[in-house]
């Protein structure tokens, strides 16, 4: 609205048609790049202490993995919706996978427990 009190005239229409244009593409480029999480892995023992291993987030076909270093690991472009988490660690007996909710954008931390 404030577009078209600044441009009075047949400029109205003008300004208010660019400054739609100007939200629609700043709506769109700020819907791609929030399109997926990130999602942030601690990995621990059953104390509490960092572990190290492999993290993967499983749905469907869909597979998202990180090898954790001091117990922690980075996954990029998680796109949102429930995930089975899996965790393999070197001679050792894997937990049963837990699920969880990675929501459609941002960042999320992870904590999960390399023993249960």
């Amino acid at each position: 609205m404030s577009l078209v009190a600044k441009n009075p005239g047949r400029g109205r229409h003008r300004g208010l048609r660019t400054g739609l244009l100007t939200v629609v593409a700043w709506c769109g480029l700020a819907g791609s790049a929030l399109a997926d999480a990130t999602v942030i892995v601690d990995l621990k023992t059953a104390e509490g202490a960092s572990a190290d291993g492999t993290v993967e987030l499983k749905k469907g076909d869909a597979k998202f993995r990180c090898t954790t270093q001091k117990g922690h690991c980075e996954i990029k472009g998680v796109p949102g919706g429930l995930y089975s988490v899996e965790v393999s660690q070197p001679d050792k007996s894997p937990p049963k996978p837990k699920t969880v909710m990675i929501p459609p954008s941002g960042e999320v931390k992870l904590i999960v427990n390399a023993s249960s």
